[in-house]
């Protein structure tokens, strides 16, 4: 920070990229050189940066994997920001992996409480527009899941637009491989490629905004069609939709549409 050292004003420290300090006793002044590519690929000092910047295309291709299961909800739901945000909560998740720094394996059952929760848009949390309450089951091989939804009345919908007359739930689910670093190819790759980036969506049909709905049911089906590995995690997704039903054509509005990861598995 700048520090005033008498009442002639002395700076020292950082003031729009210039650093101001002392030599002898003098003032001095300087703008700082940046490191180069260079030192940050090899400068032993940078080697934390380097470590980091793995990780962080790491969880960049690991967020493509959820991605490319949730296929079209991504570009239903997102914000301008879901790709960045999302890749920030893998990254968190890939810095409680095993092995050392900048190769340490991304595996989401490391870390699902930082992506269970997760908005697809920041600004459109699901639970505070749709406040009713769900259950989710799975069998034993994860390929079935289920969410029900015991009730959903007026009182549950907030934060719509007042014109919607109808909505639509939405769930989803996404596969996603351990990754790991390759060193031959500098890059993480996925452990299971054949079962990782699958997903299911099902979509209720259009539901009236005005009326109490009972016993919802929505099953998703993982459409591998081999045993899932223990290292393959299936993200599960809920999602609501306002808009107005015309000639029995529903017709979505943009506003109010929300989309969360509800579960791991």
């Amino acid at each position: 920070m700048p520090k005033q050292k008498s009442f002639i004003i002395k700076i020292k420290g950082f003031i729009k990229g210039v650093s101001y300090y002392f030599e002898n006793g003098e003032p001095r002044e300087r703008i700082p050189n940046p490191p180069t590519k260079d030192q940050i690929y090899n400068d032993p000092r940078f080697a934390a940066v380097r470590a980091n910047n793995k990780e962080f295309g790491g969880a960049s291709t690991f967020s493509k994997s959820i991605a490319t299961g949730l296929k079209n909800n991504i570009h239903t739901f997102k914000d301008s920001r879901c790709t960045s945000r999302l890749t920030a909560a893998l990254h968190k998740i890939i810095k409680k992996g095993s092995g050392t720094p900048g190769k340490r394996e991304a595996n989401i059952l490391n870390g699902p409480e930082n992506l269970i929760g997760f908005q697809l848009h920041k600004n459109y949390v699901f639970n505070k527009i749709c406040s009713a309450k769900h259950s989710i089951s799975v069998n034993q091989e994860r390929t079935n899941i289920t969410i029900e939804i015991p009730k959903i009345a007026p009182n549950n919908l907030k934060n719509h637009p007042k014109s919607a007359t109808h909505f639509i739930l939405t769930a989803a689910l996404s596969t996603v491989s351990i990754h790991n670093w390759h060193s031959k190819i500098e890059k993480y790759k996925p452990d299971y490629p054949e079962v990782n980036g699958l997903g299911d969506t099902k979509k209720s049909e259009p539901l009236l905004c005005k009326i109490e709905h009972q016993n919802i049911s929505i099953q998703l089906i993982n459409p591998t069609k081999r045993t899932i590995p223990g290292g393959v995690a299936v993200t599960v997704w809920l999602g609501i939709m306002f808009g107005k039903e015309t000639d029995n054509k529903f017709v979505p509005f943009q506003a109010a549409k929300a989309m969360e990861c509800i579960a791991i598995f």
